[in-house]
């Protein structure tokens, strides 16, 4: 799978994307929003304060004002931005391919802009899956899905939650799945297909 110069890094552990602090929608959004700078051969993203308010990431989120600062004060709690006060700007910290992933600056606005919070993370989860099983399909549970994002997995209402997400992402181009009778009481959900591009 092709690697786009414009690629924005998303958490993809579940240290994170289960953690009840991270919103991955807000982290979306930061990394959106952010720019580059090189210094000494090193690519780091930046948010300059003026850029936002709480107000305004809320209005992107969601979320009311208060409910937004909580949530960008998570993000650095987990180590994923960083406040540079002398500069006034806020750093959006490396994190290892070993614990992210990277999606295209166009995806992930689309990602943004139409989806909910857990969206980006269950689709974080299936497209590292389909990378690390060689862009083949795979079987998948509801109850590893639901456990990435940090929802109940005994709670069967919340497989309708991952439904939800897993038809918009096919709707999307993202992702292609179908399920599959394996046994005479027994059917699985196959992943057959996933795509860092907007319409596969």
């Amino acid at each position: 799978m092709k690697i786009e110069d414009n690629s924005r890094q998303v958490p993809s552990i579940e240290k994170y994307t289960a953690d009840k602090k991270y919103c991955d929608l807000l982290y979306g959004v930061l990394q959106e929003m952010s720019y580059s700078e090189t210094i000494g051969g090193v690519t780091t993203r930046y948010v300059n304060k003026s850029d936002f308010s709480y107000e305004s990431l809320g209005g992107r989120i969601g979320l009311k004002r208060v409910a937004t600062s909580n949530k960008f004060k998570n993000l650095i709690k987990l180590g994923l931005i960083s406040e540079i006060p002398s500069e006034k700007r806020y750093r959006l910290d490396y994190l290892d391919k070993s614990v992210a992933s990277l999606i295209p600056y166009e995806t992930l606005r689309k990602l943004n802009n139409s989806l909910n919070h857990n969206a980006i993370s269950l689709f974080v989860y299936l497209l590292k899956r389909y990378i690390a099983n060689n862009e083949q399909e795979y079987v998948v549970t509801m109850a590893q899905m639901k456990n990435f994002i940090g929802i109940a997995t005994t709670t069967t209402s919340n497989n309708e939650v991952i439904i939800d997400i897993l038809e918009v992402l096919k709707l999307l181009g993202l992702v292609d799945y179908e399920y599959r009778q394996v046994e005479k009481d027994k059917t699985n959900l196959f992943i057959t297909k996933v795509s860092n591009k907007v319409g596969g």
